[in-house]
Formats: C-alpha cells, structure tokens, sequence
C-alpha cells in the first residue's frame, strides 16, 4: 500500500446495481463520511436496470455530485463477464483497495480482486444481510468460505449478521469488524403537513394510515401484514394499508395483490410502488410494520424513529439491536399475523402510548451516525495503508 504522504488511495466499491433497496443508500452515505482529501473513490455496479429510471439516474447522480464515478457493465450479467469487466476496471484505475458490498458483489468482487492481487489490491468484504436464501438457491456458501482467506478485513452492518458470518461461514469473531448503519436524521424530521401530502396522495385524510416499506420479497413478509390487515379491519375497520416499495419479481407483487383479493380487502390496501422521498411520507403513517423474516440491519426502522413513528416489528436479525423492545417499537415472533394486529390495534385505539413511542423513537436514532460509521471505516482503510490487516 502506498505512504500516506503520497496521493490519495483509490478506492473502488463494488455494488449490485444502482438500485432501490438499502445496500446503495448506504454506501452514498459511507462514501459522503468518508474525508475526500484520503481518497479517490470510484463506484463500480454489476449491472444496469431499466424499470424507475429516473429515480435510478437521481440515486447515479448524487455520487456523482461527491465527484464519484460510476461504471457499470456493457453487457448482461454472465458470471465470468462482469468479473472480466470487473478486472478490467481495477487495472485500468489502479485501485489500491476494493471494498465489496452484499451478496453477488462480495463473490464476483472478491473474484476480481482475487485475480488482480499480485497488483498489490487490497479486499474488504462489507455484509449488509444474512444470505441464507441465496446461499441454498445458488449453494454459494463454499465461495464466502473460501474467499475469506484473501479478505483482508470482512466489515458486518450489525452484531446479528457478525454472529450470523461467525456460524455460517464459520468465520472467527475477532475477523469482523460491525459498522452500524447511520441516519440521515434531519432529513426525516417531520417538517411536512401530513393532512396536505394526503390530500396532494389522493388519500383520505380522516383514516388512519398502517404501512410496510420495503423491497416486496419473501424476506420483508409483506404476505403477513396483508394477513394482520384483515384482521386489524374487524377492530378498526377505518384503517387503511400501504403497501410501499419496488418488487423483487412482478410475480410477487401480483401474488400479493391477489391475496389481498382473496381476503376481500383489496379496497382498504394501495400499493404505491417505490417511493423516493419517504420524508414526506413517514408523517402521514400512523404505525409503521415491519414484519421481516430475516434482516441484516433494517434502516428503516432507524428513518421512522427519527420521524417519531410507532414500530410493530418482529423479534428476528438485528431489529432487537436497533430498536428498543417496549419503548420504540414492540415486537413480535416472526410469521404470526395475528400477533402483529394485536400490537397494532393496541397503538391505534392508544393514539397517547404511539405519540410516547415516537418521542423515544426520536430519541433512539440519535444512536446511528453516518459520521461516525465514515469515521470507523475511515479507521480501517487507514490501518490498510500502513499494511495493518487486523
């Protein structure tokens, strides 16, 4: 690695795509943190996508405003193509270290550094979620396996998915270093007059509003909070449910769609597809659900506390780190509709205990600071400029 007195060390992260979901919202915020004077920091993707456009070229171009370039693939993702591209990149921009972020991108990206190690490349290897499902689907598990012995530090959002490398990957503790996941806090306190961005939403303004926000996949559950839906109309039949979020697979969402039909309760959901500003929106919802199977960290847990909302959240991954059970969100069992639209029922017919609940959830996400994550990571690209692999 280079002296720190001579130029900036060149960074290169490695993402999935330019995408919708948390995994590229982190790593802006990272890379924001981090002092441009130290480095020279460049964005590599997998591959481009074509649906929300727009919303994607706003997502490009706040990187670019921090004067990060971006490359994306030239032709589709074939495994053995984006790690050629992938090399490509790395030697034509003399990257000193790599820096992988989520699943595809800590295999094809570990390859690609992997190949161009005798280049003096330095890895790191950033877990954003726990992979179980895309380990079974692909049976990649071998790869994390192996790929660690030329990881020169392996980075986890949270201590959940630390325990959860160190059991699955069978990695050793001390190996991982945890970078919590920050908040952009001023941007989600509400500023916003939520009867007017109803009425600019086409919503009615006199009911009260349940959501679910996230990627709609298998891992979010948005299939349970449709089921507790059903049951929270018999108790407050005025409520009414959004669903927000872009889907994994259009068959997913169309199941969903269907099941809300099959309930009879198509007519009290709307599903808003992606929503980029969720600042405006987070003061129109009531109670915010968040009924994941598995999550990696979950920020947006930490966007509705700072907004003040009130969390019915199940007990699984690193949601018990994030929130505080009892006091900024309650928490229930994974997979267990009925006991979500009981929590939320009781904040609904309680509007006083969801009010306290959101002024100590203000107070809770005080504890997340994308300045104090860009310092940590800061840290460690540091102690690989002096040769330190921890």
């Amino acid at each position: 690695m280079r002296d720190r007195t001579m130029k900036r060390l060149k960074v290169a992260h490695v993402i999935n795509s330019i995408g919708l979901g948390g995994v590229p919202a982190a790593v802006y915020h990272l890379l924001e943190a981090l002092p441009p004077e130290r480095y020279e920091l460049s964005l590599y993707t997998l591959k481009r996508y074509s649906d929300h456009a727009d919303v994607r070229e706003e997502v490009a171009e706040r990187f670019r405003r921090l004067g990060i370039p971006i490359f994306s693939p030239d032709r589709d993702e074939k495994k053995f193509q984006v790690v050629a591209q992938l090399c490509e990149w790395i030697l034509r921009d003399r990257i000193d270290l790599l820096h992988t972020h989520s699943y595809k991108p800590n295999l094809y990206g570990r390859l690609a550094g992997v190949l161009c190690r005798e280049r003096g490349v330095r890895i790191v290897a950033h877990y954003h979620n726990q992979y179980d499902d895309k380990w079974e689907r692909d049976g990649s598990l071998i790869y994390d396996r192996l790929l660690d012995r030329f990881s020169d530090r392996l980075i986890a959002c949270s201590e959940s998915v630390r325990e959860h490398l160190v059991q699955r990957v069978g990695l050793p503790w001390e190996r991982i270093d945890v970078i919590l996941n920050g908040a952009d806090l001023s941007r989600f306190q509400p500023r916003e007059d939520a009867q007017r961005v109803k009425g600019e939403m086409g919503l009615p303004l006199d009911r009260p509003i349940v959501a679910v926000v996230g990627r709609i996949s298998e891992q979010k559950g948005q299939d349970d909070f449709i089921y507790a839906a059903k049951t929270i109309l018999r108790q407050v039949p005025e409520t009414l449910f959004l669903v927000i979020g872009a889907a994994d697979e259009a068959e997913r969402l169309v199941q969903l769609q269907r099941l809300a039909q099959e309930l009879g309760i198509e007519k009290e959901i709307i599903f808003t597809g992606y929503i980029a500003d969720m600042s405006k929106i987070y003061p129109l919802i009531n109670v915010l659900v968040v009924p994941s199977r598995w999550e990696g960290f979950g920020l947006v847990l930490v966007e509705a506390m700072a907004a003040g909302r009130a969390i019915v959240a199940t007990r699984v991954g690193a949601i018990p780190e994030v929130v505080v059970a009892g006091e900024t969100a309650r928490l229930v069992p994974p997979g267990s509709p009925a006991a979500i639209a009981s929590e939320v029922v009781s904040l609904l017919q309680n509007p006083e205990r969801a009010r306290k609940m959101g002024e100590r959830g203000i107070a809770r996400a005080a504890d997340f600071s994308w300045k104090r994550a860009g310092m940590e990571l800061d840290r460690i690209y540091e102690d690989l400029r002096r040769g330190d692999a921890g």
